[in-house]
């Protein structure tokens, strides 16, 4: 009797310990992945900065040499700026289009339904074939936008969408803003179904007007959702690579060159990986702390 009470002792201890580990089995295969494919590059990444690292040639530790050379190359200054402004004028644009988007597709107007599924074109169409479409429709010879301009007798001389260097970074901020817009008017969009047609009600009651409504009722009750948006899609934008290198790859005269594309041409076309890591890395804190918001600010709405 004594024995089988220390085997069934025994038996419990085991289980116990069997399910306390499940979680642990159940979540190694993620943990793997993130050390693999995470973890391991990342360091890596810091590694290979501080390096000479080059295609075809030894690899010698420089420490911070990198990091020096970057602050003092105009054309990485320059980047720096223009990440900037291609940054903050394409969230504020498609924050204030997607929310008026949101605002007159949540209204009840005839095909509602059918807008709302145009409204994810962009969003859901190739970024490689829409730039392509992009960039015929700026073209200097046979360009769409050009001809529909001067059609309507808007110019009287074609516009060089591409060759110049402010009108260039009009044309690459107005394709972000084309294909980013429609995810935060979808965004803004369920954050507007969330919201009780009483309080709209009693607001007319009140007399309250249809400006009132939106900066008391509409926007506190989007407040969350919007701000979650706009950090994601600021994240998005500070690393876009794709309609900035297809539209100018970089130009002209570095005036479109943003940090992804000027870290592509140093690691990829001028083969000095340490540099083009650097390049990056310097700007890894600001990325680090956008996750941070972003992840605190959903778990914080989580618990709420």
């Amino acid at each position: 009797m004594k024995k089988n009470r220390n085997s069934v002792q025994a038996g419990g201890r085991k289980r116990i310990t069997y399910y306390s580990m499940f979680p642990y089995l159940l979540i190694a295969p993620v943990l793997i992945y993130v050390l693999i494919f995470l973890v391991f590059p990342f360091f890596y990444g810091i590694g290979i900065s501080l390096t000479d690292k080059k295609i075809g040639g030894t690899t010698s530790f420089i420490g911070l040499e990198n990091y020096l050379q970057l602050l003092k190359d105009k054309k990485y200054i320059t980047s720096i700026f223009n990440t900037v402004e291609y940054t903050v004028v394409s969230v504020f644009l498609k924050v204030v289009l997607g929310m008026a988007m949101a605002v007159v597709l949540n209204s009840k107007i005839k095909g509602r339904s059918l807008a709302r599924g145009l409204l994810l074109i962009p969003w859901a169409v190739p970024t490689t074939v829409s730039i392509f479409v992009w960039r015929w429709m700026f073209s200097d010879t046979g360009g769409v936008l050009n001809a529909i301009l001067s059609g309507s007798g808007l110019i009287d001389h074609k516009i060089a969408w591409l060759s110049t260097p402010f009108m260039a970074m009009v044309s690459i901020v107005i394709v972000n803003v084309w294909r980013g817009a429609p995810f935060i008017g979808i965004s803004v969009l369920s954050g507007l179904q969330t919201i009780s047609l009483d309080l709209y009600e009693s607001a007319t009651v009140d007399g309250a007007g249809a400006v009132a409504k939106f900066i008391y009722i509409t926007l506190p009750s989007i407040k969350n959702v919007l701000m979650l948006a706009t950090l994601v899609t600021t994240i998005w934008t500070f690393n876009d690579f794709e309609i900035i290198w297809l539209l100018t790859k970089g130009g002209p005269l570095n005036s479109t060159q943003v940090i992804s594309t000027f870290s592509y041409q140093m690691g990829i076309l001028q083969m000095n990986f340490g540099k083009a890591v650097a390049s990056s890395i310097m700007f890894l804190p600001l990325i680090i702390l956008l996750v941070n918001m972003v992840t605190g600010y959903t778990l914080k709405k989580g618990d709420e």
